[in-house]
Order: C-alpha cells, then structure tokens, then sequence
C-alpha cells in the first residue's frame, strides 16, 4: 500500500512576495508588527485552538528572529522561506477564512499544524538550542537582581552562571 501523500493545506498561495517581505524586514529590526502581536495576544486568551496559534507562532517567530541575527545557523533559506509565509499568513485577517467569522482561525490553525509537522525536527533542534543559549542568559538579570536568593541547586546543576554578575 502506497503511503498517503502528507496533509499540506493550500492557501499559502494567498500571501504575496510583499506580504513575506514586509514581516521578513520587521522581524530584522527586532520588532513584531504590531497587528499581528496584537493578533497573537487576542489568541493567546482565546480558546485551545487559538492558544496553539499563538504559542506555535511565537516560537516561529523567535526561531526566524535567531536565523536572522545570525545566533541560529541550522535552519536553510527554504525554511526560513516557509516559516515567514505562514507566519504571514496568520497575520493576514482576510485569508481563506477571514477571522472575524467564528471560524476563521481554523485555516490559520491548520497552516500552522502543517508547518510544526513539516519542519519538526528543526523546530526541536531549535528549541534546545533556545535552552542551551537563550534561557540562560534571560536569568542573568534576575540572578542579579536577587543576590540574597538561594539558587545553589540551579547553579549546581549548571543552568546558570553565577559569574555573570560577579557572584
């Protein structure tokens, strides 16, 4: 028996050159254009399947971001490529789908799903890449800030470094 073909849902084609080029160049800068963070937080407080949008485009977006700056050289032009059109697409509000219906997130959901399935084994060496570089120098400040907090068994274990705040 013939494998079945993977699920790839069909309205990428909707989004334009202008539409991936315009999000590539804000995510450049450091920046989420602020319609589409808006839309992200409306979904993070929505229901499951608009908390899944949110959380998968969020590290979406950070894995991008970390291509970009240079930090994270795992992921190839096509990737990225395919990570920026759905990131676009979610963006868009009148998609296949538009989103003011009581529907209209599940095109984007099933983008994303799509992406996350495709692309899972990058998104895994990402995330612990993310847990090796990126988390532990998100607790410096608070290590910093908190010089009285006893955290012997997290820097015991080796998950943060004492030192970068002259301890």
């Amino acid at each position: 028996m013939d494998p079945q073909p993977a699920f790839r849902p069909g309205h990428l084609h909707l989004i334009t050159a202008h539409d991936i080029e315009a999000l590539r160049n804000e995510l450049a800068r450091g920046h989420v254009p602020a319609d589409l963070e808006a839309k992200l937080r409306q979904l993070a407080q929505g229901e499951l399947i608009h908390r899944f949008i949110a959380q998968h485009c969020r590290t979406l977006i950070a894995l991008v971001e970390a291509v970009q700056d240079g930090s994270f050289k795992e992921a190839s032009r096509a990737e990225c490529e395919r990570l920026l059109r759905v990131l676009a697409y979610v963006r868009k509000d009148d998609d296949a789908i538009p989103d003011y219906r009581t529907d209209g997130f599940v095109d984007d959901q099933q983008e994303v799903r799509s992406v996350t399935a495709e692309l899972g084994p990058l998104l895994q060496r990402f995330k612990a890449w993310r847990l090796r570089h990126q988390v532990p120098a998100m607790w410096t400040p608070f290590l910093c800030a908190h010089p009285g907090q006893d955290l012997s068994r997290t820097l015991a274990a080796g998950r943060l470094s004492a030192h970068a705040c002259g301890r």
